[in-house]
């Protein structure tokens, strides 16, 4: 069985991972309120000694929120290290999420984030075509009420999303 070992904010932190990725060990390091700089600074602690075939970051969201615009540039940097430490990991970046209040600015970070994601080697993971397609403000909100963190059906489109892009090799 593969292990996912699943890095970021409250958005990786509040998902029931092993629940919705069935089939695959993983392993939750998602910490509520962290920036991509936080993230960064505990890399190396959280991939030491950690036996993972595949890594998911999920990060920046809180980073967009407080109107920090410059943290890609922490991806640039910290995606090469993460490729140095796991050379035979897997690792897939996912994009922000189409937040509402930040959608347009999200859109404009995640082309940053998928160039840093390329450049390292990385894949990239955009939510905006699958919430698009599968939420829906009234019958199928993947928001909760504040419009950041994810609802469980917005889980369940983000773990499909992840399992297909699991599933064809990151």
């Amino acid at each position: 069985m593969e292990t996912v070992l699943l890095l970021g904010d409250s958005l990786i932190e509040y998902g029931d991972w092993e629940l919705l990725l069935p089939g695959y060990r993983t392993i939750n390091r998602g910490f509520a309120g962290e920036t991509a700089g936080g993230l960064a600074g505990r890399l190396g602690n959280e991939v030491n000694n950690m036996e993972s075939d595949l890594i998911v970051i999920l990060s920046g969201t809180n980073d967009l929120l407080m109107g920090d615009h410059s943290f890609p540039a922490v991806f640039e940097t910290m995606l090469p290290r993460l490729r140095y430490l796991c050379p035979d990991a897997g690792v897939i970046v996912i994009g922000l999420a189409p937040i509402p209040i930040v959608l347009d600015s999200a859109r404009k970070m995640n082309s940053r984030l998928k160039k840093a994601a390329s450049a390292a080697g990385c894949r990239f993971l955009d939510l905006f075509g699958p919430f698009a397609m599968q939420c829906r403000p009234v019958g199928n909100p993947c928001f909760l009420v504040d419009g950041v963190h994810f609802s469980p059906h917005g889980y369940r489109v983000l773990a499909a999303s992840l399992a297909d892009a699991l599933k064809t090799g990151a």
